[in-house]
């Protein structure tokens, strides 16, 4: 189990910013991961309405199980980590671990760990360089119908980094455009495409 303060500044992107960064750090195919997000919630949204985020990360060979709670506006991550072969598990049973470090957190959010149930999945392809000032991570994300691009900066102080954000984004004429969490956005067009395939 992990907890710690994830301080970042995100950063919306075209995707001819995109491929510029891209092009700026030299980035060849071996250098990117590619990882999936499942989300959860309740069926009350009630994560969703105190801000806070749950989801199931595959990766190559591992798994995370990580909910993020507000904290002094930054984010609390407390993650637990799963082997390929559990996480799978858990999205095949469409539920969570309820006995780990993850399900205490919910229960302290009068939270019910065994109602949580998937909402949505997201894939990015990542690219990340860690740098003196912090690390600068490209993403390109995929869920339902639609593809976006990021800029994330994540650092360990929240003063100096937004002082170095504002560096960066300046240094390669990037608009300022602050991002939604990815789980927002994944949700948004999951309702959008509902409503649509309603009418």
């Amino acid at each position: 189990m992990s907890e710690e303060l994830e301080i970042e500044f995100k950063n919306k992107l075209t995707a001819q910013e995109y491929y510029k960064l891209l092009d700026y750090y030299n980035v060849e195919d071996k250098d990117f991961f590619e990882q999936e997000n499942h989300y959860f919630d309740t069926a009350l949204w009630e994560l969703k309405m105190i801000q806070a985020g749950l989801r199931i990360r595959i990766l190559e060979n591992s798994g995370e199980l990580t909910l993020k709670t507000p904290f002094n506006s930054h984010l609390l991550e407390t993650t637990d980590y799963l082997s390929l072969a559990e996480s799978k598990s858990l999205l095949l049973k469409n539920k969570i671990d309820s006995t780990g470090h993850v399900a205490k957190k919910l229960r302290e959010l009068n939270i019910d760990p065994t109602t949580v149930h998937l909402i949505g999945s997201l894939k990015t392809k990542r690219f990340e360089k860690q740098t003196s000032k912090g690390l600068i991570v490209l993403d390109q994300s995929f869920y339902g119908n639609k593809t976006d691009f990021e800029l994330e900066f994540e650092v360990k102080d929240a003063m100096t980094g937004k002082i170095d954000f504002e560096v960066f984004l300046k240094k390669h004429h990037l608009k300022k455009a602050p991002s939604q969490n990815k789980i927002v956005r994944m949700i948004k067009e999951s309702l959008k495409t509902n409503k649509n395939q309603q009418k």
